[in-house]
């Protein structure tokens, strides 16, 4: 005679769960940190380049990389804008340079942050410098050499690389918001089905189910012992 057969689960939500159970949830999805939007810190960073700096933010590409790893780090490249970098940063701290750029004997032809050196497979800040070029007439800068120039690619460097370093502390700051236990438990607790010690419950399995609120008894098998010791 053909038979019947039915199998209760008990189910729980995300948030019915032990905690226990959660952490060891979150401790081991390796598919979650993966899922961090990484985006509006990146364009805030652009705006206050564009900002302070003039960067292109059409044009300006950033890196980073928060493994926790050697040569972890933001670093970025990019054009910034010459008019810009002088009017909000440069000020008159340079006046020989000023100087000569105003009497129109040395033209500032671009402001460029560059990748820079042997380490430029990594993304950490000193992987990356700013240079000036420009352009002028020897014959009418005297014993010039170029010299303020350079110190003016020091100090934008160390801006630049100062603003990375912003950067990314942001960047991990926001991931371990992100990645937290409190964000997990928010993200988790979207009408998954799991069973007590967490496992997921396929869906095709509980789709047309009959459902009802279930109460556990806890049972305690001490006393069931005395009742055996004075019944018999």
């Amino acid at each position: 005679m053909p038979k019947t057969y039915r199998t209760e689960i008990i189910g729980y939500t995300f948030s019915e769960l032990n905690e226990k159970v959660q952490k060891r949830l979150w401790e081991n999805d390796d598919y979650f940190g993966h899922e961090v939007d990484f985006d509006p810190i990146v364009e805030s960073f652009s705006t206050d380049l564009h900002e302070t700096f003039g960067a292109d933010v059409s044009t300006l590409e950033v890196y980073y990389d928060i493994s926790y790893s050697q040569g972890d780090g933001a670093c970025c490249v990019g054009e910034l804008d010459v008019d810009t970098v002088f009017e909000n940063y440069v000020g008159t701290s340079f006046p020989r340079l000023l100087g000569l750029i105003n009497s129109g004997r040395v033209t500032i032809d671009a402001i460029k942050v560059v990748r820079d050196g042997p380490w430029n497979f990594y993304n950490h800040e000193n992987t990356c410098r700013v240079d000036v070029h420009y352009s002028c007439d020897s014959d009418k800068v005297g014993d010039w050499d170029g010299e303020d120039v350079t110190e003016l690619e020091e100090m934008l460097t160390s801006a630049i690389r100062e603003e990375l370093i912003n950067l990314y502390s942001g960047l991990r700051d926001h991931y371990e918001d992100s990645t937290s236990f409190e964000a997990y438990c928010e993200a988790a607790d979207n009408g998954t089905i799991y069973t007590e010690d967490g496992n997921i419950v396929d869906p095709a399995f509980i789709r047309n189910a009959h459902v009802s609120d279930a109460v556990q008894l806890k049972l305690d098998f001490e006393d069931y012992k005395d009742y055996l010791l004075k019944t018999t």
